[in-house]
This record gives C-alpha cells, sequence and structure tokens, in this order.
C-alpha cells in the first residue's frame, strides 16, 4: 500500500480492503476450503468445545479430514485444546491481536464468502508453484 497525502498534505496509508486482510489471514493461516469453514463454524460458537466427530458432522467429512483441519487451526494457534478422553477444541487464539484478525476474516467471509473462498484458492495454488 502506497502513503498519500491527505488533503492537509499529511501523509496516510490507507487502510486495508477486508478482502486484502482476508488473504493476508487466509495466506498465514489457512490450507484448504477446510480450514476455512471449520474456523468460521468455530468463531460463530467460541464457547464451544469441539471433537473431531462434531467437525466432521459440521464440515460434512471423514473424521480423519476434521482432525486434520483441527490440528492445523491449533497448531497456528487460534485454538485452545482440552484433552479430557477425547481432544476437544474451541475458538481462542494465544493473541489479542490474532483474535481481531481472525475476526476480521470472518467478518470478511460473511461479507463476501464467495470473492474469500477464491482469494484463499487463489493464495493455496500461489503456494504450490
Amino acid at each position: 500500500m502506497v502513503a498519500t497525502a491527505n488533503p492537509e498534505g499529511v501523509m496516510v496509508r490507507p487502510m486495508p480492503s477486508s478482502l486484502s486482510v482476508a488473504t493476508s489471514f487466509a495466506r498465514d493461516h489457512l490450507r484448504d476450503p477446510y480450514d476455512l469453514r471449520l474456523l468460521i463454524a468455530l468463531v460463530k460458537a467460541p464457547d464451544r468445545w469441539w471433537d473431531a466427530r462434531a467437525a466432521a458432522r459440521e464440515l460434512q467429512v471423514p473424521d480423519g479430514v476434521a482432525r486434520a483441519a483441527l490440528e492445523h487451526l491449533a497448531g497456528r494457534n487460534l485454538l485452545e485444546i482440552r484433552v479430557r478422553g477425547e481432544v476437544r477444541y474451541r475458538f481462542r487464539p494465544g493473541s489479542e491481536e490474532l483474535r481481531q484478525r481472525s475476526l476480521a476474516f470472518a467478518k470478511a467471509f460473511g461479507a463476501n464468502p464467495l470473492e474469500v473462498e477464491r482469494a484463499l484458492t487463489r493464495s493455496v495454488a500461489s503456494r504450490s508453484l
């Protein structure tokens, strides 16, 4: 982003668009649409503890796919983990900045899910080159 002068001649940086915020977050934290869909579900229910079976039902995928998504998001410091018999996860980022970025991503997704999914697809494709 390039700084420009405002009418008073003061240099200012434009605020990033919600899509660029979402793209940046996706590039840093998400691998695929399963991560995206699960993160959105987790953000919408921050006090709920999820195991792989519950996540699989939400995503309509096999337990292993859901478990991999949960483990990935936990590895990106987005989830709190509780082990009592089964491993359970809930949305609880490790820092306030990460929480704010996660919520901004979820908001951008809510406003324009198709564009955010396209941005994720482009991000994943560029990583594999």
